[in-house]
């Protein structure tokens, strides 16, 4: 913090002091005030933790009685005396300095989160402050003799003392718990989108592998090309080219690896991210549930859809394969999303079923033609395409079934009744996703 935006918040400080503090009462008929400035000179003081505390005190302490002064003059400039207004309102300096030096010497910034002990400190910094500059108002008008203090007076500081601290302090709650929750929300939206993003890294990882696996088999066919194209041109077999066809197979095979190596270290990369970004180990399947049905809220209202979402999970299932759920449930929904005109219902269902985990994800969308059911996990095939022309992908149904198969389950369609046109069923061991032991 920088030394003027300091000065600027002791300045604010002062100034609520000084104003609040003539919002007073009067319980003894004399100078002698309860007023708001010292609840929220308490309060502030709480609130702003950088300022130090006995400086706060003597410059708020000074403040207020030169504003007192100042105030007599304005509003009674005929019988106006500085010295008689001082010795007025000096003994609210003494209330301050007294407050300010119980607070410090309480350390009360250290008990910030225990309310009960905080409260305490504040009451007894409020008692002892308002009993200080009771006994320096009276000392100065009995000419510094001795004098009784009336029980009523210290029963009533007493009590005063105590709502005005704890009222202070539960106050100063309430807005440290709404500022605890807005950051826990922060922070949760942050998690959420992570983990999202971890799974579509951990989609990405998966799809990149199997084409590792056909870079391989390229690179593989490519040179047994190149080998076989070899004896026949040596024997005069083939027709003579230059480079030799030979040659040119061998070039794409190299180049076929090429791109091998580079997608090994694409993917070497990738594989570092998911590691150094695993944010949690393991998540109910409600959870998941729940995190999807979040992502694809927002997917439908960045497309300006009107769509219900609807969940029901019967199972308590606690798994570490949340990457790969989220993966599929994640292309599913957003699928669902996609083939719903303007409004309409998604609707996610679980239940465990003997030995299974049973996902049904139901849209109201227009449903799957009956010549392309056979063909929507090919990977490639598509009917969708944007305001261009351009098809999508047809990746993610292939993907989703790739990674359900991975774990020894089945993903499969079926054709329903309005509501639930079309129906995505999965069915995976629970065993499959429970977290390995050890």
């Amino acid at each position: 913090m920088t030394v003027n935006r300091k000065l600027l918040i002791l300045l604010a400080l002062i100034a609520a002091t000084v104003l609040f503090g003539e919002l007073k009462y009067v319980p003894f008929h004399s100078e002698f005030r309860i007023s708001f400035g010292s609840a929220v000179f308490f309060f502030l003081l709480l609130w702003l933790q950088d300022t130090p505390i006995p400086l706060a005190s003597g410059l708020a302490g000074g403040a207020v009685v030169l504003f007192r002064v100042w105030l007599d003059y304005i509003l009674a400039p005929g019988s106006f005396t500085v010295w008689a207004s001082l010795l007025t309102h000096l003994p609210s300096l003494t209330f301050y300095l007294t407050f300010g030096f119980v607070l410090t010497a309480g350390r009360v910034r250290r008990y910030l989160n225990i309310p009960l002990v905080l409260g305490l400190i504040g009451f007894s910094a409020d008692f002892l402050a308002n009993l200080t500059e009771l006994f320096v108002r009276k000392s100065l008008a009995a000419g510094a003799s001795l004098f009784p203090f009336e029980p009523r007076e210290d029963y009533l500081l007493f009590i005063l003392a105590f709502v005005r601290s704890f009222f202070v302090v539960g106050f100063f709650n309430m807005i440290q718990i709404g500022h605890l929750r807005e950051i826990s929300r922060e922070q949760r939206l942050r998690f959420e989108k992570l983990l999202l993003i971890s799974s579509d890294l951990h989609m990405e990882s998966l799809y990149l592998k199997k084409v590792m696996g056909h870079i391989e088999q390229v690179t593989r066919d490519g040179y047994n090309l190149y080998r076989d194209l070899k004896p026949l041109e040596k024997h005069g077999h083939l027709p003579q080219a230059d480079p030799p066809l030979s040659m040119r197979a061998l070039s794409i095979a190299e180049e076929v690896h090429e791109i091998k190596k580079d997608s090994q270290r694409i993917l070497s990369g990738v594989s570092r991210i998911i590691e150094q970004e695993a944010v949690v180990d393991e998540m109910t399947i409600e959870e998941i549930v729940s995190l999807a049905i979040g992502a694809n809220k927002k997917y439908a209202e960045m497309l300006e859809k009107n769509i219900s979402f609807t969940s029901a999970v019967h199972t308590y299932l606690v798994t570490d394969k949340i990457y790969a759920l989220l993966s599929v449930l994640n292309n599913l929904l957003s699928n669902a999303v996609e083939a719903i005109e303007q409004q309409g219902g998604i609707s996610v269902r679980v239940q465990q079923e003997k030995e299974n985990l049973i996902i049904r994800i139901s849209d109201s969308g227009g449903g799957i033609a009956g010549g392309d059911k056979p063909y929507i996990f090919i990977p490639g095939y598509t009917t969708k395409y944007d305001n261009k022309g351009n098809p999508s992908t047809g990746i993610g149904l292939a993907h989703a079934l790739q990674i359900v198969n991975e774990y020894g389950g089945k993903l499969e369609v079926e054709q329903g009744q309005p509501p639930e046109c079309t129906i995505f069923v999965i069915c995976i061991s629970a065993a499959a996703l429970q977290k390995e032991k050890g």
